[in-house]
């Protein structure tokens, strides 16, 4: 028993540490996008700034450009932030003062489903339920006769030959009511145990169900992004950029594309980082 609760206990100690890992990660690469996007956004109101001061644009364009690098400013700051939120609870996981971690592109982990058949806690609650039933069977036997034999042999001077004698005992437990206090006792506790265990695998089948069902919608997702998000979102930024600068589209469509594409990566990193922690929980499933 010891042994699977020390299993458990390193299972569950492995699944917080990779969902602490891959969260940081998760934070470093969108803390990336937001910052491209804050450069992106200082240029921009740099230039329109430039521009308004030469007539060439107008007042709304001007503080558009500046409000949008504010907005940008402060998410780029708030993705700093949950870095080292992140970062903290990986110390705290671990329980490290400092790691030296490399930041690494987000990537779809492998799904390794076993059954829940070999799972430590269904060991556990086996052997638990073993202890409990070889309790009863103990107590039972308390109410059965103590039988003894016990043999000796012996001599006698006046005697030419050896004396052998024989003794059997029988004791019989006179106090019924208090071993059968005991025995009902250890059948409830049996019993219990029982109930305990199966009520723990319908949980845990339950939460394995819910977790493949939330893998399943955030697989889709990952599908559309890898077959058509990317290079969609590639493609709205090249035409926007080389729309605005021959000036066939105006400012305000521009920053209105790059929204879009830029959403479009952000959202990715939060689907994958969603089917990533599905992953860890399902690979290191426990209640």
């Amino acid at each position: 028993m010891q042994s699977s609760q020390y299993e458990l206990q390193k299972r569950k100690t492995e699944g917080m540490v990779a969902a602490a890992y891959y969260q940081f990660q998760f934070e470093k690469n969108r803390e990336r996008v937001y910052k491209r996007l804050d450069s992106l956004y200082q240029n921009f109101a740099h230039a329109a700034q430039r521009r308004f001061e030469l007539g060439e644009t107008n007042y709304l364009e001007k503080i558009t450009a500046r409000a949008k690098q504010r907005q940008l400013e402060t998410d780029y700051r708030q993705s700093r932030e949950d870095v080292q939120i992140a970062l903290e609870q990986l110390y705290r996981v671990v329980q490290a003062d400092s790691l030296r971690i490399a930041e690494q592109p987000l990537e779809k982990l492998q799904l390794s489903l076993s059954n829940l058949e070999a799972h430590p806690a269904i060991d556990y609650y086996e052997n638990r339920n073993e202890f409990f039933e070889a309790r009863q069977r103990l107590e039972k036997q308390h109410l059965l006769p103590d039988i003894s034999l016990s043999y000796s042999l012996g001599s006698n001077s006046g005697l030419s030959q050896n004396l052998y004698a024989y003794q059997i005992g029988l004791k019989i437990p006179l106090l019924f009511s208090g071993n059968a206090s005991k025995i009902k006792a250890s059948k409830i506790a049996a019993e219990v145990s029982k109930q305990q265990a199966e009520d723990y695998k319908i949980h845990l089948n339950s939460k394995k169900t819910q977790l493949l069902n939330e893998l399943s919608k955030y697989e889709q997702a990952l599908e559309y992004y890898e077959t058509e998000g990317k290079s969609l979102s590639e493609e709205i930024l090249k035409t926007a950029n080389i729309s605005f600068k021959n000036g066939e589209i105006d400012f305000f469509q521009y920053i209105q594309s790059l929204e879009n594409a830029y959403a479009i990566e952000l959202q990715h990193l939060e689907n994958l980082n969603n089917y990533n922690q599905a992953v860890i929980a399902l690979n290191y499933l426990i209640l």
